[in-house]
């Protein structure tokens, strides 16, 4: 495939519009074939702007060739190619006209790179050559000439065609102009991080353990964040130190939206099962928004089981084997419950004087607290430090917390939680 990045300059933007330059690059297999330019004496009066825009003297124009005279070098390195151009219908229309006007019309495809920009760099504020040529670092000089700028079209080609051929992973991640200040003045630490529109309304709330590298990851130029990228002007965070207490005030602006739940059942026979059903409040064992992660947490429960529920076979189960079975159902329920009747979950705060704290009071949570005082004071007497302040929404959270904090066994650990004895 041979492509010919092009430039035109013209005597303005009205329809009826002349050339006054074109610039050709034939781009073939990653490298310049052909590069052809030439001035065109477009056989009308030119405005002083235009010519005060593009450095081209009327003396120029008049002691160039028509369009006609040029017309099949023009030809000869377009057709059969792809014609390249950023806003490619301004300079295509031109072309493909003159060409009909002289009963010879151009059989050529076409590609934008201006689109092309729109599609896989989402969220920009301008795609002006001028803009991507920011973007993507590339020095343009002398703009508004044909050369210059179908070099600089070039130069950009070949950035777009390097992210649509290179996998994601190896990319460097890039980041819009305007999100750039923003990531600055993000820190390392557990909290709450805020993606605001134009109207300073946050759209999007999210509880994490790194806020600054959750924000690159959001933040990161890629067509599937089109609406994060084009919607969010600003961003706001608030500092935990703690991930978990970071879900807790989450939950406060956003509650989770529990649509499905796994529940403990018991048959005629009085032997029990786990069920999938929909969120009941107050009624299951474990919740979750989606129903693939409630699909897939109840077969790792069931694979755990010796022996599924059998609906009938002859002679049905002894007495024995139920209450066996009910047995490991019911320590497989421990994992909805927390590891102890009386917790209290301790690790960084908001500054480096600073500890969050969690407590847990016979099997409930109690509350949540950030305080000054070292954990050896505190687990003297904790609900003086710790205010209750919980509901349901942050019990659940807290629970699969700590499930899933001891199954990852996440190397940067934040809480530390007191021995079964000290409980």
């Amino acid at each position: 495939m041979r492509y010919v990045i092009a430039d035109i300059e013209a005597t303005g933007l009205e329809e009826n519009r002349e050339m006054i330059e074109i610039a050709l690059i034939s781009f073939e297999e990653g490298v310049v074939k052909d590069v052809f330019e030439t001035i065109i004496n477009p056989t009308v009066p030119v405005s002083k702007d235009i010519l005060d825009l593009t450095g081209i003297t009327q003396r120029e124009l008049d002691n160039s060739p028509k369009f006609y005279e040029i017309a099949e070098r023009v030809a000869l390195r377009l057709e059969g190619h792809v014609f390249v151009s950023h806003n490619v219908e301004f300079d295509w229309q031109m072309l493909s006209k003159a060409f009909e006007k002289m009963g010879r019309p151009l059989k050529c495809k076409t590609l934008c790179t201006l689109k092309l920009s729109q599609e896989l760099i989402p969220g920009l504020r301008s795609y002006t050559l001028d803009e991507m040529c920011r973007f993507f670092n590339i020095k343009a000089i002398n703009r508004h000439r044909a050369l210059p700028d179908a070099k600089a079209a070039l130069s950009l080609f070949k950035e777009l065609k390097e992210l649509v051929s290179t996998p994601r992973a190896a990319l460097t991640p890039r980041y819009l102009p305007h999100h750039q200040p923003l990531l600055k003045k993000l820190p390392r630490h557990a909290g709450v991080l805020y993606f605001k529109d134009k109207e300073g309304v946050a759209f999007q709330i999210e509880a994490v353990e790194d806020l600054l590298a959750a924000a690159e990851r959001a933040l990161e130029v890629k067509p599937e964040s089109r609406d994060l990228l084009e919607r969010c002007e600003a961003l706001h965070f608030e500092v935990t130190g703690s991930a978990l207490i970071a879900q807790f005030k989450r939950a406060r602006f956003s509650p989770m939206k529990w649509k499905w739940m796994i529940t403990l059942e018991v048959d005629k026979l009085g032997e029990k099962f786990f069920h999938l059903k929909a969120f009941k409040a107050n009624s299951g064992v474990w919740f979750f928004e989606e129903r693939d992660e409630a699909e897939s947490f109840l077969k790792k429960l069931k694979k755990k089981i010796p022996q599924e529920k059998i609906v009938w076979r002859e002679g049905g189960k002894s007495k024995e084997q139920i209450l066996e079975h009910n047995r490991v159902l019911e320590n497989l329920m421990s994992e909805a419950q927390f590891p102890c009747e009386n917790l209290l979950l301790w690790g960084p705060g908001r500054s480096p004087q600073e500890f969050s704290y969690v407590l847990v009071k016979e099997g409930r949570l109690f509350g949540w607290a950030h305080h000054e005082a070292a954990p050896e004071e505190v687990l003297k007497n904790p609900e003086s430090v710790v205010s209750k302040k919980t509901d349901a929404q942050m019990e659940a959270l807290a629970i699969r917390y700590l499930r899933e904090h001891r199954e990852k066994r996440i190397k940067r650990d934040q809480w530390r939680e007191l021995k079964e004895s000290s409980c």
